[in-house]
Formats: C-alpha cells, structure tokens, sequence
C-alpha cells in the first residue's frame, strides 16, 4: 500500500478504510490533505472490496478545512488551484460504484460534514457535533449548497448554514445526515456490522442501487458553487474574518477548521 503524510489507508476483510490522520488539526483539510483524500478514493475505488468507511483518527471526524491554508491563498490562480482540487476529490466521490460510510468518532464541521453528505450510511457517537459554520467566516459550503438540497432538504440546509451553529447527533439523526448513533466504544464494531450486511447482499443489486442513486446528484451546481467559492475566498471581509479566527484560535491554542 502507498504511504500517505495525512492519510492512512488499509484493506481489510473486504473493506477500505479511509483514516484521516491529522488529529492535532482535528484532521482539518489543508490542499496536500484533499489530494491524498482524493488518492486514496481512487485507491478505493477501484479495489476488489465491498464498502469504503471514511473515519478520522483522535477527537475528530474532521473540521473541515484549514483556515490558516485558506487565509493564505494570494490571488485568483492560488484559490482556483486549491478549489479545484475539491471539484476533483467530490467528483472521485461520486463516481465510486461501491458503498459508503462515514465513522464519526467526534465533530463534523464545514468539509468534514460535507463529506458526510455523500456517504451512504453515517454513524455517530453520541458525543458527535455537526456544523456548516463557513458563513462565519465570509465563505459558502459547496456540497451543502448543492448536493445537499436533494439529500437533506432546502428549508434544513439553509437552517444550519445561516446560523453555523454546532448540532448534536440526534439533531443530525432526525434530519438525515446520521443513520446511526451508538457508544464511542462501540463505534468500530457497530460499523463493521453494518458494513457487513451490506457485503453479504448479492454484488450487483449493491451495484446498481449505488451506480442509480450518483445520477441524482447533479455536479452542474456545485461546480458553479466552487467557482463562487474561489471568489469568496479573496474577499476584504472573508479575509478580515479569516485573519480574526485564526488570531483568536492560536491564542486558545485551538485546532483552525470552518
């Protein structure tokens, strides 16, 4: 298996998984972070096993992205550089023919919730937080904006969105995004049961349900979204608010995420 600096993937019993590993970061996505993601989908992708789960090692599923990377992005060519790398990294996503979880051992903020979004089964502890808080920072969430129309619901979406405020795992189990809450503990063993009931079911009906379901989710929307991103990103304001968080988080010694 390749090495990855950010990333840890394995191959096991019919499973890839997908670790973040960033955890003094709260596994928070710089541009180095988003291509090993998108390697290891790939990876993934086109592996002999059954099911990919999407995991995070430490106290986080992951923050989203990392503001200190956002921050510094110079001019157009920088932020384009870096937002494409999310139209392919989602695109890998979307084209993966295979199941999907996502193994949430702790918070899912801004990116790390848009993940969430294209998983096709989420599991949470009961300690999980969930936000799409990129608003507070002069930034939109693509997936959320697009994707997550058709997933979750305008009215839901635009909820947690506008406010940016942290939801716990029930609050995210009632509306959608999380399929199942369990103990911390517990969290590993209840996803391999789930993973393995979806492996037992007969390979082409898992197939074709997967390969059916990625035709609902129009990429025509959230590439335009991207592209608004970039422009958001080199704004006076969203740099002021990006300047102001980062400041604020290294005095509090606190992982840097949206």
């Amino acid at each position: 298996m390749v090495d990855f600096k950010n990333i840890i993937y394995t191959e096991e019993n019919d499973i890839s998984w997908i670790k973040l590993n960033r955890p003094e970061k709260l596994n928070a996505f710089t541009k180095n972070m988003w291509e090993e993601f998108y390697e290891t989908v790939e990876l993934a992708k086109n592996s002999k096993t059954g099911v990919v789960v999407v995991s995070g090692i430490g106290r986080a599923f992951s923050a989203g992205d990392d503001i200190q990377a956002m921050y510094e992005l110079k001019n157009k060519k920088e932020a384009e550089n870096f937002f494409n790398t999310l139209l392919k990294i989602f695109g890998s996503i979307l084209e993966i023919e295979k199941p999907a979880i996502g193994m949430v051992n702790g918070l899912a903020y801004g990116g790390g919730f848009e993940i969430l979004l294209l998983m096709d089964v989420v599991i949470a502890t009961k300690e999980s937080k969930f936000a799409l808080s990129e608003a507070k920072l002069g930034l939109i969430p693509p997936v959320a904006l697009s994707f997550g129309y058709t997933i979750l619901g305008v009215k839901q979406i635009n909820r947690l969105s506008l406010i940016g405020e942290a939801i716990d795992a029930y609050e995210a189990q009632r509306i959608g995004l999380v399929d199942c809450i369990t103990e911390k503990d517990d969290l590993r063993n209840k996803t391999l049961e789930i993973a393995w009931k979806i492996i037992s079911n007969a390979t082409h009906s898992v197939q074709f349900i997967k390969k059916w379901s990625n035709t609902y989710k129009d990429k025509s929307k959230f590439i335009e979204l991207v592209n608004e991103l970039t422009t958001f990103s080199l704004n006076i304001n969203a740099k002021k608010r990006m300047e102001d968080f980062v400041t604020k988080r290294k005095e509090n010694e606190v992982g840097i995420f949206c």
